[in-house]
């Protein structure tokens, strides 16, 4: 595998295990999609006990695009630990992530399997929650496409 160049290597997993990437450097092997303000999302970063409301702009089954409502907050920085709630169709989901990005006044937050402690992070429920997303977004654009034919 080591002859391929490294974006084939990133897409097949080949080198991305062994040499992390940078932090702030795309690392997403999952689907992502873009979250609409009217998609009934809500998240909110969960800090010192405050939860601090925000919008979703993507996500994917191991992560999410979030800008928070009063803005960027100096604190938060590439490789902040942060809780994450996000709710949606009456589930909520308190996760553990890691600040992977930061643009666009928004970050991008990673959530690995497990916390610092060793504590399993419930990503499988976040999963449902993203694959439900991408199932809407897929049918809605599968009807854009449908309607485009019939004119």
């Amino acid at each position: 595998m080591s002859a391929l160049p490294l974006s084939l290597k990133l897409c097949f997993g080949g080198e991305r295990m062994a040499n992390k990437l940078p932090l702030g450097q795309e690392q997403r092997l999952t689907f992502r999609v873009t979250v609409r303000p009217d998609a009934g999302v809500d998240a909110c970063i969960v800090l010192a006990g405050n939860k601090l409301s925000a919008a979703v702009g993507d996500i994917s089954a191991e992560g999410l695009f979030i800008t928070l409502a009063r803005g960027p907050l100096a604190a938060l920085k590439i490789g902040s630990m942060v809780d994450v709630e996000v709710s949606f169709e009456g589930e909520t989901v308190l996760l553990f992530g890691v600040v992977r990005s930061q643009h666009d006044g928004g970050y991008g937050v990673h959530f690995p399997e497990r916390d610092p402690a060793g504590r399993v992070n419930p990503v499988r429920r976040f999963s449902r929650i993203s694959s439900q997303l991408q199932r809407t977004s897929l049918s809605q654009r599968l009807k854009v496409l449908e309607f485009g034919f019939r004119d």
